[in-house]
């Protein structure tokens, strides 16, 4: 891959169609080199995050000319519904040029579960579904979430937060579903799978869930499993089927003999003699934790099951490209992600994995802005302290045991061990939402806390 950092960084004219700039030219600069020549023939999926790391890498890539429709090549963008309002604004745009300006379909894909039945039992399955870049409303009832409902779905399917060593989130919201995606698009069919049983109501019988729950060893006593089955039983119980087109202006039918004969029924094959793609992931120069971590992936060395056939590149790392690069970028361009770097607002508001620092910093960039809508949504750090009480385990009222040295918790959030309720002395907390929520100055924290690894919502 190049090595030589590159620091001018040309515009790009959105508005009128350019010849692409010298630096972008494939003929004349390697931005990254294919480690297999037949990786230049199977489809490319551009994952893109909604920020401004991943959505220069799109543009690079697309002013090279490295994307092209009848191959199969698709962007995607995986909807968490715990955005800011104007991630959700430059996502729109960016599928606007996007499409207009390159002809490449762009989709936003939100995590949905459905009913099936299983093993002689009817059960929610995980799956996925497409929406367009409005907001959900009963007008518009395909609209993308923004009130934490597909966040909440996959909490209450799963039935626990996720925590820094059980990252549910990326794994159901983004790998998954971005996964179950691509077995349908890549199938070359003019629509979605209609998933889900044909009954009018759910099918789902208490008794039988809970019984399940008891034969993979739970121990959730049944009315704190069943308090947080609710929320995702009032979910949709089927999934329709939806036309391509219906979610994107370009769509057209491949032509790409790769991908023929291996699609079974519905769905593609991947793996050995199925279907390969090619991931281009935006993972900075400066991120090399990360790059290691995919690097080892590709090459078998880490787990790379649920990735059979997939090739991820991360053009930026070999560019050396770092955080600097990225916003010299944006600068020079018409439109942009509109949240300072410093109020650290971009992916999920709140996430947990920013820190507390940048949780702090976030908290008091919310304050500032003062509008009342962001109120009981992920805009709202105290959604994020009630979805934690709602999900998070009670270790006393679950009968589990600690497994940790330290006894001093009575509950396990996104943050690990902490207290259910505010001490009654000043003695420091564990650090949770619901600290984060209603402390003025956080200088209570056990600052073990700070001992986290930084974002790594890898798809």
């Amino acid at each position: 891959m190049r090595t030589k950092t590159v620091r001018n960084i040309p515009k790009l004219k959105v508005s009128s169609r350019i010849r692409a700039p010298e630096f972008f030219d494939p003929e004349k600069v390697s931005i990254f080199h294919y480690e297999s020549k037949s990786h230049k023939n199977w489809p490319h999926v551009v994952k893109f995050s909604g920020g401004k790391t991943s959505g220069m890498l799109l543009f690079i890539l697309l002013e090279a000319g490295l994307l092209k429709a009848e191959r199969g090549d698709v962007v995607i963008f995986n909807n968490t519904s715990a955005e800011h309002p104007k991630t959700y604004e430059f996502v729109k745009q960016c599928k606007r040029v996007v499409e207009k300006k390159y002809k490449i379909p762009f989709f936003w894909i939100e995590y949905q579960t459905y009913e099936d039945a299983r093993q002689g039992e009817y059960v929610r399955l995980p799956s996925f579904k497409l929406v367009n870049p409005a907001p959900y409303s009963e007008t518009n009832p395909d609209g993308y979430h923004h009130k934490g409902e597909v966040f909440e779905e996959m909490l209450s399917h799963k039935g626990y937060v996720p925590t820094f060593f059980q990252r549910i989130c990326t794994q159901s919201l983004k790998l998954e579903s971005s996964r179950s995606f691509l077995r349908e698009w890549l199938a070359n069919k003019e629509e979605t799978e209609r998933l889900g049983h044909f009954g009018e109501s759910s099918r789902l019988n208490d008794d039988e869930m809970y019984a399940r729950h008891r034969r993979n060893q739970g121990s959730v006593p049944p009315d704190i499993f069943f308090a947080k089955k609710a929320f995702v039983k009032t979910r949709p119980f089927t999934r329709v089927s939806q036309k391509w087109s219906d979610y994107s202006d370009v769509t057209v039918p491949f032509t790409n003999k790769q991908l023929e004969g291996k699609a079974y029924g519905r769905k593609a094959d991947f793996g050995k003699g199925g279907i390969e793609y090619i991931s281009f992931v935006g993972i900075r120069h400066d991120e090399m934790r990360r790059v290691i971590k995919i690097q080892k992936r590709n090459t078998g060395e880490g787990d790379a099951e649920g990735y059979e056939g997939e090739h991820v590149y991360m053009p930026l790392a070999g560019m050396r490209i770092a955080e600097d690069d990225v916003h010299d970028f944006w600068k020079k361009q018409t439109w942009k992600l509109d949240l300072r770097k410093e109020d650290n607002l971009s992916n999920c508001t709140f996430c947990f994995l920013k820190g507390v620092e940048k949780l702090k910093a976030a908290r008091e960039a919310i304050k500032k802005e003062q509008v009342a809508e962001y109120a009981d949504t992920p805009c709202d750090v105290r959604w994020w302290a009630g979805i934690e009480k709602r999900y998070g385990r009670d270790i006393k009222a679950e009968g589990r045991k600690r497994k940790s040295k330290d006894n001093d918790f009575d509950f396990i959030g996104f943050f690990g061990p902490s207290k259910i309720d505010a001490p009654k002395t000043d003695a420091p907390e564990k650090m949770s939402y619901r600290l984060l929520a209603e402390k003025d100055r956080l200088d209570k924290i056990d600052m073990s806390a700070e001992d986290v690894l930084p974002c790594d919502c890898t798809d």
